[in-house]
């Protein structure tokens, strides 16, 4: 186990520590991916280890350069038209976040608000959709990582489906950690990212596409260039060409995630993450401190979202942990900012000597702030 406050620790739920295995495919020899046919043949290898990963044998896989705020504007862009009626699921900061994204492209949300403490009701959910028979896409979280809420996203994109109604999932803090399996539920459109779980820089968005969704795609025909879906289909698929240059370190750096998760085994990968979600919520018992998310059911195996003590600056708690210990933790968005601190356990950051490292750092710098907490075995 390395030294306790001698390294120093990024423990944020996102950009995440990059083991040394990634780190060392991205340094290999630089190629040109736009003409070079052993870059297409990984990439061709990423999108097959991608679509077992995320149940998408029926689904088109694209990797797309750009942080996966790309992959989420993109499913509006190309899904929804002035005026189409969107209902967004809103029981955290990201999943509120769809609102804006549905009206700067003229959509109308229709608002599904929620308990911010818990997972969203899939009753609820359908009843909203009763009542509002002419929406034409449903958007959801699946984490939200400011709250660490974990959404039932894949029996809520069935009941979508139900409806007839397209589904736009944000799993961006949930890809390789939480399972889910696309075809089964019916999503239509799937958003991830590569620095949450899967442990590499910034700099990808991985997207599914549906049959459905497609036909969608179609129908709103967007007109612009970055965000356009409709050019993977055309270009890779067809023409076996990127619509615009990949990133060749970033590609090799997923390729290398995506082994290190089969190698340890899917399954195994998932009860891991469960198991650091358990020790964190019975060391924030034993230390005195509140989860902020009602169960521990509600919370995500990726993320722990804890509440700050009373009289206690989130700033400052959150500057003695870094600066003088060296781990660094996150704050939070929206209504929770200054009342929650965030750990984050993705990736191969959910481990025992992590969150012993994480929990350490968090409960001597409550105590140097003032708070009683138990600083003994609290993992």
């Amino acid at each position: 186990m390395p030294k306790l406050f001698t390294d120093r620790f990024i423990l944020t739920p996102g950009p995440t520590e990059i083991p040394m295995r990634i780190r060392l495919a991205m340094i290999r020899e630089i190629t040109n991916p736009d003409l070079d046919p052993e870059f297409m043949e990984l990439y061709r290898g990423v999108i097959t280890k991608l679509k077992k990963l995320l149940g998408a044998s029926r689904s088109d896989v694209y990797v797309m350069v750009g942080e996966a705020m790309l992959g989420l504007e993109a499913a509006i862009a190309n899904l929804v038209k002035r005026g189409d009626k969107v209902l967004v699921v809103a029981n955290g900061v990201y999943g509120e976040g769809f609102k804006d994204l549905v009206k700067m492209y003229g959509g109308e949300p229709v608002v599904l608000e929620g308990d911010w403490r818990r997972a969203i009701n899939p009753s609820d959910v359908e009843r909203a959709l009763e009542r509002n028979r002419d929406v034409k896409v449903l958007t959801i979280v699946h984490c939200d990582t400011p709250s660490a809420i974990l959404n039932p996203v894949e029996e809520v994109a069935k009941i979508a489906r139900s409806f007839g109604v397209l589904s736009i999932v944000d799993a961006v803090s949930s890809i390789g950690g939480v399972p889910i399996d696309v075809d089964s539920s019916g999503i239509d459109i799937l958003v991830g990212g590569g620095q949450k779980v899967l442990n590499i820089p910034p700099g990808l968005t991985i997207i599914t596409i549906s049959r459905n969704a497609w036909d969608e795609i179609e129908r709103v025909k967007y007109e612009g260039f970055y965000l356009n879906l409709r050019l993977w289909r055309e270009e890779l698929d067809e023409e076996g060409i990127f619509p615009y240059t990949m990133s060749d370190p970033l590609i090799r750096a997923l390729d290398e995630s995506l082994n290190m998760i089969f190698e340890e085994g899917i399954d195994e990968v998932y009860e891991r993450h469960r198991r650091a979600r358990k020790a964190a919520w019975r060391a924030l018992e034993v230390a005195n401190l509140k989860p902020y998310p009602a169960s521990i059911n509600d919370s995500s195996p990726t993320v722990t979202a804890i509440e700050v003590p009373n009289g206690i600056n989130e700033e400052k708690l959150r500057e003695l942990t870094w600066r003088k210990y060296g781990v660094m933790i996150a704050g939070s968005w929206g209504k929770l900012r200054g009342r929650i601190v965030r750990i984050g356990h993705m990736g191969v950051q959910a481990s025992r000597n992590h969150l012993i490292i994480a929990f350490t750092a968090l409960t001597k710098a409550l105590k140097e702030l003032g708070y009683t907490v138990n600083i003994g075995k609290v993992v």
